[in-house]
């Protein structure tokens, strides 16, 4: 009975806490741009890659605008990022990708059973906080 009750456990265990998840931004987008001209204007180019700059937590969808603040920690050559999610602060979390000199944000919604998420980045290389080097819940 005893060996059942430890496989029953380890198998309940499993259902209530997800498994680590590494998140991959793209590094880069190609985005256009639509532009709205005003008579006797004509508009040239539009579309431009844009290099991936930051991850950024969301309380909800991203279109509310709901961003989680992070703990954060620095090193030598690192920044360490992590966020708390908290279910009693938000029904849902989103993870979203944040790329240099656009608004485009990309966005995938966080398995419920996450507790947290970090970011790490290259202080070296980059804008602040830096090139981001892994990003990773659990």
């Amino acid at each position: 009975m005893l060996a059942i009750s430890c496989v029953l456990l380890a198998a309940v265990g499993n259902v209530t806490q997800a498994e680590k998840q590494d998140i991959v931004c793209p590094p880069a987008i190609l985005a256009s741009t639509t532009v709205a001209t005003a008579d006797g204007w004509e508009p040239v180019g539009g579309a431009a890659e844009y290099k991936l700059e930051h991850a950024q937590l969301f309380s909800g969808h991203p279109s509310g605008e709901v961003q989680v603040r992070p703990d954060e920690s620095s090193r030598d050559k690192s920044v360490v990022t992590q966020w708390r999610l908290n279910p009693a602060q938000a029904p849902e979390f989103w993870i979203g990708c944040a790329y240099r000199d656009t608004t485009v944000l990309l966005a995938r919604k966080l398995d419920t059973r996450l507790s947290r998420c970090i970011a790490r980045y290259d202080r070296t290389n980059g804008p602040p906080p830096g090139h981001l080097q892994s990003l990773t819940c659990s």
